[in-house]
Formats: C-alpha cells, sequence, structure tokens
C-alpha cells in the first residue's frame, strides 16, 4: 500500500509540472468514458426500450408465444431520444410504410435522434461550455453510430438473446432499460458532460440554480412520454399492425404511460446516485488548533465560518469551523484536517440546498 500510494504521488507530481500530457490523457479518458455512456445508452434502447420483437419470435416455439402474450412492444423514452420516438409516430401515422423494415427503422429513429440535439449542442457551446458541448456531441453521434450498426435482425444476435433472456417481462424491461439510460447518463455527467437530450437543458438549470439534475429531468420527459401514449392510440396504416407496429388500446397506451413514469423515476435514482456534482454536505470540524482553518481554506475553494467553543468533558477552549462542500470534496478536507491535527472531530452532515455563494468550477 505505501509503494502504491508513493507510485501515485509520482504519478500526480508529474501530471502537476507536465500540463500538456495532463490534457491529453484526460481527453482520452473523457473519451473512453463518453464511448461506454454511448454505447450503454444504445445497447439498453435496442434491447429493452423498442426490442425487435419480430426477430425475436423466431428464437423458439416459447419465444413466439411471449410475443404474441404482449401488448406493449415498445415503452416510451426519455428526452430526445423519446422526442425522436414521437416524430417517428406522426410519420407512421402520416403513412411512412418504408418504417416496416427494421433496419431503415432503425436508421430513420437514431439520426431524427442525433438531428434533434443539434439544436441543444448549439445551446450547450455558447450558454454551457465549449468542451461541455463537444463531448455531448461526440456521445450523442456515437450513440446513433452504435443505434444503427448494432445488430437486432437476426434472432440470434447478441441483443434479441438478451431481450429474450431477461425482457420477456414489462417491468423487467423497465428495471434494465431504466439502469442502462441512468447509467449512460451518470457517466457523461462525471466528465461533465452529457448524454444530449434534455439531459443538456437539466445540467443547465442545474448549474445556475445548484441542485439535483434527476428532477429536473423527470419534468422535461413528463411532456415528451404523454405526447408519446397519446400519439400511440391513434389508428394508423393496417401495414403497420401486421408488423406490430399499429395502433394500441387506451388502457394500453396508460400502461406504457405508468411503466414509463417507473422507468423516468428510476433513471432518476440512478443518475443521482452515481452523480454527486451537485450533492453537498455540511461539515462541523471541532479542533483545538486555530490554524487548521487556514489549512483547509488554502487547499479548498470554499470559505468557512469559526466559532468559539468549550470542550463540554475537558472545559478546555476550543474553535467549531462549519464549512459547505461539494460530498466529493468531503474525504478530501477530512484528509488534510487529519493530517493537520491527529486529534480532529468531525461530523459529516447531508444538505438539502444551498443559497447564496458557493463556488461552483466553472464548466470548460
Amino acid at each position: 500500500m505505501y509503494y502504491l500510494k508513493k507510485f501515485k504521488k509520482k504519478i500526480i507530481d508529474y501530471m502537476f509540472d507536465h500540463p500538456t500530457q495532463r490534457d491529453v490523457l484526460d481527453n482520452i479518458y473523457c473519451l473512453l468514458i463518453t464511448c461506454l455512456s454511448s454505447f450503454i445508452f444504445a445497447f439498453g434502447f435496442k434491447a429493452f426500450i423498442q426490442p425487435n420483437y419480430g426477430a425475436i419470435a423466431n428464437i423458439s416455439e416459447e419465444a413466439f408465444n411471449v410475443v404474441e402474450g404482449l401488448n406493449i412492444k415498445t415503452l416510451a423514452s426519455c428526452g430526445a431520444s423519446g422526442l425522436s420516438q414521437v416524430v417517428l409516430s406522426i410519420i407512421k401515422i402520416c403513412g411512412g410504410t418504408y418504417l416496416t423494415n427494421n433496419t431503415l427503422l432503425d436508421v430513420t429513429y437514431w439520426c431524427l435522434y442525433l438531428g434533434i440535439n443539434v439544436p441543444l449542442f448549439i445551446f450547450a457551446f455558447f450558454k454551457v461550455g465549449k468542451r461541455f458541448a463537444l463531448y455531448s456531441l461526440i456521445n450523442v453521434a456515437l450513440a446513433s453510430v452504435f443505434g444503427i450498426v448494432l445488430p437486432n435482425s437476426d434472432p440470434n444476435d447478441f441483443i434479441n438473446l438478451v431481450t429474450y433472456s431477461l425482457g420477456q417481462d414489462i417491468v423487467s424491461r423497465v428495471l434494465f432499460g431504466g439502469l442502462c439510460t441512468g447509467m449512460a447518463s451518470a457517466l457523461a455527467y462525471h466528465i461533465e458532460s452529457t448524454a444530449g437530450g434534455t439531459d443538456i437543458i437539466a445540467y443547465y438549470i442545474s448549474e445556475r440554480k445548484s441542485v439535483q439534475i434527476g428532477k429536473w429531468s423527470a419534468l422535461f420527459n413528463l411532456i415528451i412520454v404523454s405526447t408519446f401514449s397519446i400519439l400511440s392510440t391513434i389508428p394508423i396504416n393496417s401495414v403497420f399492425a401486421q408488423h406490430e407496429m399499429g395502433q394500441v388500446a387506451v388502457p394500453t397506451a396508460l400502461v406504457i404511460f405508468l411503466f414509463t413514469l417507473f422507468y423516468m423515476v428510476l433513471v432518476t435514482v440512478v443518475v443521482d446516485t452515481i452523480n454527486i456534482q451537485n450533492k453537498k454536505v455540511e461539515l462541523q470540524i471541532m479542533t483545538s488548533n486555530y490554524n487548521l482553518s487556514n489549512v483547509v481554506l488554502a487547499n479548498i475553494p470554499h470559505g468557512c465560518t469559526i466559532l468559539d467553543a468549550k470542550g463540554g468533558y475537558t472545559g478546555k477552549s476550543m474553535f467549531v469551523i462549519y464549512m459547505s462542500v461539494r460530498k466529493s470534496e468531503a474525504k478530501k478536507v477530512v484528509k488534510i484536517c487529519r493530517k493537520a491535527d491527529p486529534h480532529v472531530f468531525i461530523n459529516v452532515m447531508p444538505m438539502e440546498q444551498v443559497y447564496g455563494s458557493f463556488y461552483r468550477k466553472p464548466i470548460k
């Protein structure tokens, strides 16, 4: 463990002295996370949100019976992907019969998904940050590529086998789909980027108001899901019905809406659990070393409040330092305090919200 810490310190010192190499490695890391995020989203969408049940039915007689017994072939998605589903539904209503071909359906959907995100990238470029917008664009572009190239036309394709194994039940589809979407968004947030769509707007609002991102995404997505559920009840060309893409009854549309709400809640929980960017904690640091506050302020970009106090048991004079920091910064503060004062006593408490001046690192 000692040698590992020593090696880690050498790397940190090297990167500090070589900013160009640090930036290169940082961008490589961000690209890898972006690729992983986009792949998880595309895979989750094709496997659990909008599976190709026409191919899955050919896996076995049992699979055929499962597909025949399902009333919900497609769940409503959220954000730009959900809006793409809405546009796709409108095209079908207007007679776009070419969408009965699964390959053309995939290409059309993912092109719509990329196109709908373009105005949001422009907004992010000017209102949030250039690096933020660039990696969001890369994320969506890669997701579109993965969505088109990941095969799901053959019954033996990996995606179809996963859907057959894990997605036969609507609840499991919601769980696994929500987990994939939530992980994709959270990974993007981890590198101060997004998976596109309404996440960009939610991120912008979240940074301005310094609150959790999940609830803002849920608010935007509710409108999209409601629209998709309503459109799914409108009668369309009978050709689509033969390909399991036709009109659904109003009760079924209501079930789609309710299960999608469940999906949205799950995505929100996953995002807010993994992404701790805007989670904050309050630190109560009790010490007899007055200079401890100067040590902390030299390493953390936040202020503090110092109160005179007296120990109830010892009766000795001491100081209580109050600080509000990001959850990701708390461990660093604790480590600094314990190194400067081995006898320090620290309380760490979660916070609901912070009002007033709170330092936020500018988004690049």
